[in-house]
């Protein structure tokens, strides 16, 4: 066996059944993940996007006298935001050392080596996909809450931060930080009032539990004197303001590397002290993605394979004199906002 070019010959391991494994991986990490349940899935033709973005312009003609000229309504134009879409790839590697093992473990049995490596290269993709849609997930939540996208390069740590521009009322701070002496309930009722004038009605907020907290230990009593519980708090809301609501809380955390290297800190997805509406229909924005330039390539040899160009999409090559097989999996995605349905306030410190 002549390092890694056997793997060409394996037709379970080719990049077209890896990518249509990779397909088939559920995109939610069974219902862990919540970025489609706010962005859903939106297939574009590009990298590159130019969004209008919403107008909310609602002109009302007048009446005119007789024989007078009547209102004229001008011609309102939405905004236009050019944006592009930066992969998101992550990749594992089969190495020498791996390799040394195993024919020494196995005693060079190279029927054996092809069965372990063939049955671990598809683990390895399955924890890509698992990656790539961890940071779908993270960025979905930045920017519904904060307006922005953090990419960070994976090879040096450095940071860019872009923004969608959104208006700066829609995505506010407390002057205040919330508490009961500050009357936090209240202070929530007028903000939750304001999310459905902005938004066009809500069915609750997203938020961390600590937020939760906050506004229960500041709401009334129930009518037997007795502290309300979180079941009680709700329902209260929804008396107050004449319609549905619930708390969507989100609590769940991933891995996020530090810097350049393999250093990483268990890390929030939803930021603490936010609350953010959730407009009717649930939906914030959209998760636009996009091609994958080698997905073509990929889809062009193997035409029946039933590859989606636009999603998940793996490959493999040898490198360093064959001593090495990179794993790669990439998708070009990015959630993108609808300015119209964010309205979010960063409540304070506790």
């Amino acid at each position: 066996m002549a390092d890694f070019s056997w793997i060409e010959k394996v037709e379970d391991l080719s990049p077209a059944a890896l990518t249509v494994r990779a397909q088939a991986i559920d995109p939610t990490d069974q219902g862990v993940l919540r970025w489609n349940l706010f962005f859903p899935r939106n297939p574009v033709d590009s990298t590159d996007i130019n969004e209008i973005s919403t107008l909310d312009k609602r002109f009302v003609a007048d009446r005119r006298e007789w024989n007078g000229p009547g209102r004229y309504i001008p011609m309102a134009t939405p905004d236009t935001r050019r944006i592009e879409i930066i992969p998101i790839e992550s990749y594992d590697v089969i190495n020498e050392r791996e390799m040394q093992k195993l024919r020494e473990q196995t005693r060079n049995n190279q029927a054996t080596i092809m069965d372990i490596i063939g049955a671990r290269i598809p683990q390895r993709v399955d924890k890509l996909v698992a990656a790539n849609y961890r940071r779908l997930e993270m960025d979905a939540f930045k920017v519904w809450t904060s307006g922005t996208i953090v990419q960070v390069d994976p090879q040096t740590g450095k940071t860019f931060t872009t923004s969608f521009g959104i208006a700066a009322g829609r995505i506010q701070t407390a002057g205040t930080a919330w508490s009961a002496a500050t009357s936090a309930y209240d202070e929530f009722l007028a903000w939750v009032e304001d999310a459905i004038e902005a938004v066009g009605g809500i069915i609750g907020v997203t938020c961390r539990l600590s937020c939760v907290k906050t506004i229960l230990a500041d709401a009334p009593n129930m009518d037997n004197g007795v502290k309300m519980t979180r079941s009680n708090l709700e329902e209260r809301i929804r008396q107050d303001i004449g319609g549905p609501f619930e708390f969507f809380i989100h609590e769940d955390s991933v891995d996020v590397f530090n810097d350049g290297g393999t250093a990483h800190t268990r890390t929030k997805v939803f930021p603490d002290r936010i609350l953010a509406a959730v407009p009717v229909g649930g939906v914030v924005g959209q998760a636009a993605f996009a091609p994958v330039a080698r997905a073509y390539d990929i889809d062009t040899a193997v035409p029946n394979a039933g590859i989606d160009v636009n999603g998940m999409t793996v490959y493999h090559e040898a490198f360093n004199s064959g001593k090495q097989l990179k794993i790669e999996a990439q998708v070009n995605a990015l959630p993108i906002p609808a300015e119209d349905r964010v309205f979010v306030i960063n409540i304070g410190a506790a």
